[in-house]
Formats: C-alpha cells, sequence, structure tokens
C-alpha cells in the first residue's frame, strides 16, 4: 500500500512539474492559456525529498524517508486593487507520508492553510490558520486546527522571526495548546543559507506537561534545487514522550527540493 501511495505522490509532483515547465512557456500559449493568465494572482509549487519527516522535533515518519509537495497561491491586494498597504491573501495545501507506528493508520498528513501578511515600516506581519487532516484515520481524533501569527524583519545579515500558535484541541484530543517560535536566517558566503529554530510548546490539560525543540539547517540552491542538511532535537524522553520508538531522538535530515 505504502509503495503504491509513494508512487502515486511522485507520478502527481511530476506531472505538476512538468505542467508548470511548460506552462513557462508563452510563446506557445493559445487562446485558453490566454484567458487563463487574466487570473489576478501568483500560482506556486514545490516538491521535496527527504531522509526524515520531523515535526517540532519529532519524527513523524518514524524515521523514514518522506516525500511532501505543496500548492498554493496568493494575492495581492495592492496591486489588483490599489489598497493602501500591501495586504497579501494567501492559502496553500500541503502533504507528505507519515508512519506513527503499528497503532495508528495514518499514512497520509495533509495541511490546508489560509492566511493573510503585509508588511509595515520592514515589519512582516502573518495571521494564517492551520488544518492538519488525516484522510486514513479520519474522525479517529488525529485531526485538528492552529490558529497563529508571526512577526518578522530582515535587518541584512540576517532575518529574525517569532511566532505564537494555539490549538484549542490539539491532535488526538490532548486538549488545548500553545506553541511559541523563533527563528533566524543567516545568508553566508558562497549563497549558503544558515537557518536556525527554537520552540516551546505546553499543554493545558496537563499542567507542568512541555517541551523544547530546536533546529540548525545549512542550505544552498544549486542549478534549481535547494539542498539541505538540518539537525534537529529537542528535550523530551523518547521512552515517556513517544513510546520508546526512537521518534523523540536527536536526528539529521538531508532534503532536496524544487519549487516551480
Amino acid at each position: 500500500m505504502r509503495s503504491k501511495l509513494i508512487a502515486f505522490i511522485a507520478l502527481a509532483i511530476m506531472t505538476l512539474g512538468s505542467a508548470a515547465f511548460a506552462g513557462g512557456h508563452k510563446k506557445d500559449a493559445d487562446p485558453i492559456d490566454e484567458f487563463f493568465n487574466q487570473v489576478p494572482g501568483e500560482f506556486s509549487s514545490d516538491v521535496s525529498l527527504a531522509s526524515d519527516y520531523a515535526f517540532r522535533g519529532v519524527s513523524q515518519t518514524g524515521a523514514s524517508p518522506a516525500i511532501q509537495g505543496s500548492f498554493g497561491y496568493s494575492l495581492g491586494l495592492q496591486d489588483q486593487f490599489k489598497s493602501p498597504i500591501p495586504i497579501n491573501l494567501y492559502t496553500s495545501v500541503w502533504g507528505s507520508n507519515v508512519n506513527f507506528g503499528s497503532t495508528d493508520d495514518s499514512q497520509i498528513e495533509m495541511n490546508l492553510t489560509p492566511g493573510i501578511n503585509t508588511e509595515i515600516n520592514g515589519i512582516s506581519i502573518d495571521f494564517y490558520t492551520i488544518w492538519y487532516i488525516y484522510p486514513d484515520t479520519s474522525g479517529s481524533g488525529n485531526d485538528y486546527v492552529e490558529y497563529a501569527g508571526g512577526l518578522g524583519y530582515d535587518f541584512g545579515v540576517a532575518s529574525l522571526g517569532v511566532s505564537y500558535t494555539y490549538s484549542p484541541d490539539y491532535t488526538v484530543n490532548a486538549g488545548e495548546f500553545h506553541y511559541f517560535g523563533a527563528s533566524i536566517s543567516v545568508p553566508l558566503p558562497y549563497k549558503f543559507t544558515l537557518d536556525g529554530t527554537v520552540g516551546t510548546g505546553s499543554f493545558e490539560q496537563d499542567a507542568g506537561v512541555d517541551f523544547t525543540d530546536w533546529s540548525i539547517a545549512l542550505s544552498r540552491d544549486i542549478r534549481g534545487f535547494t539542498l539541505s542538511g538540518k539537525y534537529v532535537a529537542n528535550d523530551m524522553n523518547d521512552t515517556d514522550d513517544c513510546g520508546g520508538v526512537g521518534n523523540c531522538d536527536t536526528r539529521g535530515i538531508f532534503s532536496i527540493s524544487k519549487s516551480f
């Protein structure tokens, strides 16, 4: 089943990539292309192959490889409707294979993310909602929603960001959840980029139950592809917090991605 799933996702992504590539040849545009070229806004997509999929420091694939892809749409209100400030509306769908072990039949995760962002005096402001959907186990309590907001600023030598995320009922009915995150991105010589993140999460239902995760990554674009190596860690106990299957262990993750 899993091999068929991965093959299907790979075929869909290759088809999407081919379509995006072909769409760039405007000299071949026909009247139908011209019609859809009048649709306002921008479309985007990407595909990624990774040695693991870690979310907030925890492997979501049982330390196995992941194939991931997204499709997005954004609409700039200032460009289209002459709004006084650069407001941007966007939405995206993202998907990945997952593996939570023998007690959970989930094989696919989908994230639906609508949001709105702007920039005022160089400060980026972003508000968005994420629906986490697991189609294989719908109704089991795995699905949940998060509401988030973030601020960012590019100082030239580095970009800094902070965010806050709230879920009224986290996955597997874990109750209210809060997550505070911070990030930094530093451009390096030879077109490398160094990225770091740190975040802390807490559950209201279980007082005193919280965790911290962090990561550091080095990436570079090469011939249209982004290659990345990431170190991911957290302060959780694998036996107590992750069922003793190694999903909370410190790990290195390597990935290659392509945007269209």
